[in-house]
């Protein structure tokens, strides 16, 4: 039930990105904007460490290869969302926006390394794991 409920969490905050993402704001009405949050560079790098973190979480127990290959894809995701902003009203191609999906991808990957070599030294100090 848990895998279950993790799955549609990581779809879900997809769409949420995709939504964010895409979405021409000034068509809204009282939303202008997600700047109103703060800096746009900080929020895409808090939402895409969040995707990776609920990927993890969903599906990323299995081989380090394959969240590699996840976390690539995100990556690659998120400069579609850009490129595809161009003919949007009030939206524009950010270059630096890709770099924050990127940071947000490779701080919860260095978080997930170190987080893991972490819990293997505490099983190894404990004799839990061999060598």
């Amino acid at each position: 039930m848990e895998n279950i409920f993790t799955k549609i969490l990581f779809f879900l905050w997809l769409a949420a990105i995709t939504f964010i993402s895409l979405v021409d704001y000034s068509s809204i009405g009282s939303i202008t904007s997600t700047k109103a949050f703060g800096s746009g560079f900080w929020l895409h790098i808090a939402g895409y460490f969040i995707a990776g973190v609920l990927f993890f979480l969903a599906f990323g127990r299995t081989r380090k290869k394959w969240m590699l290959i996840a976390l690539i894809a995100l990556f690659l995701l998120g400069a579609l969302f850009e490129v595809l902003q161009i003919p949007i009203p009030k939206r524009s191609f950010n270059p630096n926006d890709i770099a924050a999906n990127g940071l947000g991808l490779a701080a919860f990957y260095a978080f997930h390394q170190i987080t893991f070599l972490s819990q293997r030294r505490k099983a190894r100090k404990e004799g839990i794991l061999k060598i």
